[in-house]
């Protein structure tokens, strides 16, 4: 990845929705952050989880008490997980890399 893929990125709509969901989840109870996640479909329940993986790698033992099933298996689980989020826009139409910046 070029660093103009990586500055596209970090421009485009996915990336977007997933900081929004990733700062959503740290101002809400673990119980509202299941709610979401319960209702939700698709790539917003993606996002929803890897938010809620990120900020159970943080330290957020109220969201790992409530999330057991997206605990971190091994110490370098924060690199994994973004390694996991960036590999979801790697294929596709939504691909950061297939997009031009304006």
């Amino acid at each position: 990845m070029y660093q103009g893929d990586c500055q596209c990125y970090l421009e485009s709509d996915e990336y977007k929705a997933y900081k929004e969901i990733e700062e959503q989840i740290g101002h809400c109870t673990p119980e509202q952050a299941w709610a979401m996640y319960y209702v939700s479909i698709g790539m917003v329940r993606e996002n929803i989880a890897m938010a809620v993986m990120e900020h159970i790698a943080r330290g957020n033992k109220a969201l790992l008490v409530e999330f057991p099933e997206l605990a971190p298996a091994e110490r370098e689980f924060t690199n994994r997980v973004k390694a996991d989020h960036a590999s979801l826009y790697s294929e596709g139409a939504t691909s950061p890399g297939s997009r031009r910046c304006p």
